[in-house]
């Protein structure tokens, strides 16, 4: 799926050594799930109010994700009990700048994000001393206990408010694999804002509610294990899968 160059030429810019006034590493996010036929009246929506991140010209990057977890699927099942406390485990290459980082993301209990980073060398499936010793400061188990789970990639803009208190982003083209099994989510669109704090006046929070799409909890790594296991525990996200797979009906637009 192709985004409309044609508005995102609308958008004023800002570029990547300006987006360390709205890093929000401790943050709290609000999720948006849709059908990607939307998403050209958003971004016409959006163009008023958010600059969009450009990088040597370019402003859609690709996403190359790592998920790690245990034997057992702990994070997957911490995610699918609804644990406060909760990790994900990965390593995160930003085809922008060919960054790469090591990244354990904690959702605590007063359901914020916070985002712990290392920077490496390259994507990888092994974990290093660094990254052991972030492992166990972090979660305190071993990180001999991790195995690499599922590849996540996706194509991503990422927008800031013209006030740099918020940051926006939207992801499309989400394909995941095992090793084994892959799929490709191409119609499906994840918006999701990060805030100090969570505002419902924010403009962007305001165009969705006007479009009648609502907020939505989703895991691109919990959605993707689903989708490429056969043998994991899934009766909570039922009606979540449902959910999504409504939202993939053209016919229900």
């Amino acid at each position: 799926m192709k985004i409309n160059s044609d508005k995102l030429s609308k958008f004023k810019t800002i570029q990547l050594k300006d987006m360390n006034l709205v890093k929000l590493l401790n943050r709290k996010d609000t999720k948006f799930v849709f059908h990607y036929s939307k998403l050209d009246y958003l971004l016409e929506r959006l163009s008023s109010t958010y600059k969009l991140l450009q990088v040597n010209d370019i402003n859609t990057f690709t996403y190359q994700n790592i998920y790690f977890d245990t034997k057992d699927n702990l994070f997957f099942n911490q995610h699918h009990n609804e644990k406060r406390d909760r990790y994900k485990v990965r390593f995160r290459q930003y085809s922008g700048t060919d960054d790469c980082y090591f990244e354990i993301k904690t959702k605590n209990n007063k359901n914020r994000t916070i985002k712990h980073r290392l920077k490496v060398e390259k994507n990888t499936e092994n974990l290093g001393d660094n990254e052991a010793r972030m492992i166990k400061d972090v979660i305190n188990i071993s990180s001999q206990l991790l195995s690499p789970k599922l590849k996540v990639n996706f194509n991503r803009l990422t927008f800031v408010d013209i006030d740099h208190k918020e940051r926006l982003t939207i992801d499309t083209n989400i394909s995941v694999k095992n090793g084994v099994k892959s799929k490709l989510f191409d119609q499906l669109i994840i918006a999701e804002i990060k805030q100090n704090k969570y505002k419902a006046n924010s403009a962007f929070i305001q165009i969705l509610r006007d479009m009648k799409i609502p907020e939505m909890r989703f895991s691109k790594y919990c959605m993707g294990m689903l989708h490429v296991n056969k043998d994991l525990k899934y009766n909570r996200f039922k009606p979540k899968l449902m959910q999504i797979n409504k939202i993939l009906q053209p016919e229900l637009i």
